[in-house]
């Protein structure tokens, strides 16, 4: 996976990372401009119109984000509003769930202390996604002076995904979908990820996601190195479209599907998606097992149980490529120790690489 290690302010970093990753973010953009046609009907400048009227919201809630993806696109060459749409695909993606032809994504775990193997907080997911992410995959390593740094797996020119930062919080994330999220404005998705590799615990990240109106539904899953866990699922809206859930014998794990009963009553996923059961349940019964240590959950997320849409995915040969998944990226996060291990492509196939925070050595 490409490693992009960018420094300074908002603007600047944005500007080394979009040089840095201009021609993944390209390809990025036009894969996007085909999906946003083919699975929510948006011709590329309505895409780009609706991305804008999130603008505003972005602005009052995180403005150093906007500089960030002001910068990047400087930094690329691409248009402000094409990295914007990047930035609010989810949103722009909601339509294709009314048609009932969404791809299942992520399995995510976490594993407290008291739970594994060393002692240590133990985090991570299989990120599963569309077939074309893979090749625009980018491992983004952060140092600044307004916040922790920060690393983030996520598609080139997007700000946040999967990710952990230099206080010891980690992040993984499951898309939700509810039948109340369509035409919400707020705050989107991923800028909301981006926001949260700011926190250094997760009772700061519960302040972040109850401060805002967010634009779409999703599952945050927040640990960090003191051995606290939360999962929150949340709805479009506000504080009230929020719950949390804490461990149950120090685990925690969560897929594409709500589990909190009033928020399943618009649950507009699982129905085209009934694997993201299956895969809750295998990851479930897998970390039944006491003492989980770093090698167990890598090889959890191997499990092809239910395959192909198993927690380990690969494509359908039978989907199509714009509703085909496959595992983008494996992580698994020791937040006690401060190191990462990350796959290219599904880790049945890939070895995990080992990332420490920081590791930076490349800073332009």
């Amino acid at each position: 996976m490409q490693r992009v290690a960018v420094c300074g302010a908002p603007l600047e970093r944005g500007r080394a990372y979009g040089r840095l990753a201009r021609e993944k973010i390209l390809r990025c953009i036009a894969s996007y401009r085909g999906a946003f046609k083919h699975r929510a009907g948006l011709e590329w400048d309505a895409a780009l119109a609706h991305a804008r009227t999130f603008e505003a919201d972005i602005a009052v809630f995180h403005p150093a984000a906007l500089q960030e993806m002001r910068g990047i696109a400087e930094g690329s060459g691409a248009g402000v509003d094409a990295i914007l749409a990047l930035n609010c695909r989810s949103e722009l993606m909601f339509a294709a769930a009314r048609r009932g032809a969404m791809p299942s994504e992520c399995t995510s775990f976490a594993v407290t202390p008291e739970a594994s193997a060393s002692g240590h907080m133990l985090l991570g997911q299989n990120w599963d996604w569309v077939p074309f992410a893979r090749e625009a995959c980018v491992l983004v390593e952060v140092r600044r002076d307004d916040g922790p740094d920060y690393v983030t797996v996520v598609e080139a020119g997007m700000l946040a995904k999967v990710g952990f930062n230099a206080a010891g919080l980690g992040l993984c994330t499951n898309t939700l979908v509810s039948a109340a999220d369509a035409g919400r404005r707020g705050v989107p998705y991923h800028i909301m990820l981006r926001a949260l590799l700011d926190a250094e615990s997760v009772e700061a990240a519960s302040k972040t996601l109850h401060s805002v109106d967010r634009a779409l539904s999703a599952n945050y899953l927040v640990a960090d190195k003191s051995g606290a866990a939360a999962n929150f699922e949340t709805t479009s809206g506000g504080a009230s479209g929020v719950h949390v859930t804490r461990p149950e014998r120090g685990l925690l794990a969560h897929s594409n599907h709500f589990l909190c009963a009033g928020f399943a009553v618009d649950d507009a996923y699982v129905g085209s998606s009934p694997h993201s059961l299956t895969r809750l349940s295998s990851m479930r019964t897998a970390l039944s097992d006491r003492g989980l240590s770093v090698e167990r959950v890598e090889e959890i997320l191997r499990d092809h149980d239910h395959a192909p849409n198993g927690i380990c995915g690969h494509p359908d040969p039978d989907a199509h490529p714009l509703y085909a998944r496959t595992t983008v990226a494996s992580v698994v996060i020791d937040l006690t120790a401060g190191d990462a291990w990350v796959t290219d492509g599904p880790p049945c196939e890939v070895q995990y690489e080992r990332i420490r925070l920081p590791s930076v050595e490349s800073v332009e």
